[in-house]
């Protein structure tokens, strides 16, 4: 995968700050009031449980006992998490590993005020501190894991990221990510966008209606696909992310998970789907079954992954 250039969104520009300002105000709604987590549709509840799994079969845990794990290993482990939001799965970490020292950074202070308020009430070790992400400069050697649930699909300085990251972690420290690895701005790769185009044209209409493309909920006859890197940080580099890690950490578990099944069940055309009717149950059924084949016949990238990585 070739790198993107990107010299023309440079952080300190106007340009940077409208995009920072587009990304805060996107997600000032998404966070149940309750969990802190982003609200989703069932089906990618389901499809969310069915990927667990499947890291689950390929590592031995998925990605929160991983990390628990990990937390619980030795008394007054440090763990520090980038680009949590509001620390929903922060909050549930903490909940977990009562021992850990959770540190977490976010850009947008409204997401963090909440975490903030939560933990402080469940009496959580935990703190919340504002910095964006492309320009932070953390200390060295202070964390025994650094722990990113999609946030680097947000991040513009990979590279700079990456640096920061090695230099805080702990000579035994780990690094553990999930992902989006789309092409950049949540576009399709040519392969993926032609397979997904024929099965959404096949779809009932009512499997078809865009839920937050548009002002007013509408239908779509061609599956929507926009550059959302254009106005926001939304997968801006998101294609660069693997490459970039890579080069700069030892890689210690990669899965490769969701080929297809991202487009039709996200928060999109996600609730269209009512799992208890048998014709929907049985389309998610097929497209998590072909989604696995195409990545197992290597006829799809994936577009999503869990990883772990080592200095």
């Amino acid at each position: 995968m070739s790198e993107t250039k990107h010299s023309h969104l440079a952080p300190g520009t106007l340009e940077y700050d409208e995009h920072v300002r587009a990304e805060i105000e996107h997600y000032r709604n998404w966070y149940n009031d309750s969990t802190l987590l982003q609200t989703v549709p069932q089906s990618w509840v389901e499809i969310e449980q069915r990927s667990s799994n499947l890291i689950r079969a390929t590592t031995g845990n998925a990605v929160i006992g991983h990390v628990v794990s990990k937390l619980n290993r030795r008394p007054s482990m440090r763990m520090l998490s980038l680009g949590c939001g509001p620390g929903g799965v922060e909050i549930n970490l903490a909940q977990q590993a009562r021992s850990a020292e959770i540190q977490c950074i976010d850009i947008n202070p409204e997401a963090l005020e909440r975490g903030r308020q939560r933990a402080r009430e469940l009496g959580l070790n935990m703190s919340f501190q504002v910095a964006d992400l492309n320009t932070i400069e953390l200390p060295a050697n202070e964390f025994d894991m650094v722990f990113c649930y999609a946030a680097l699909h947000h991040v513009i300085e990979l590279e700079w990221l990456a640096d920061q990251i090695k230099k805080t972690l702990r000579s035994d420290g780990e690094f553990v990510t999930v992902d989006i690895i789309t092409r950049n701005g949540y576009l399709m790769w040519p392969e993926t966008r032609e397979t997904v185009r024929a099965i959404f044209r096949t779809l009932p209409e009512r499997f078809r209606l865009n839920h937050i493309g548009y002002a007013q909920p509408q239908i779509d006859d061609e599956i929507w696909e926009k550059d959302t890197s254009v106005s926001g940080m939304e997968c801006i580099r998101s294609e660069d992310i693997l490459t970039i890690l890579g080069r700069e950490f030892t890689n210690e578990m990669y899965v490769p998970y969701l080929s297809i099944c991202r487009r039709f069940f996200d928060s999109m055309y996600g609730p269209n789907y009512d799992l208890k009717r048998p014709l929907d149950l049985a389309i998610l059924e097929w497209l998590w079954e072909l989604d696995n084949y195409y990545l197992d016949s290597k006829r799809l990238r994936p577009e999503t992954f869990f990883g772990t990585y080592r200095k």
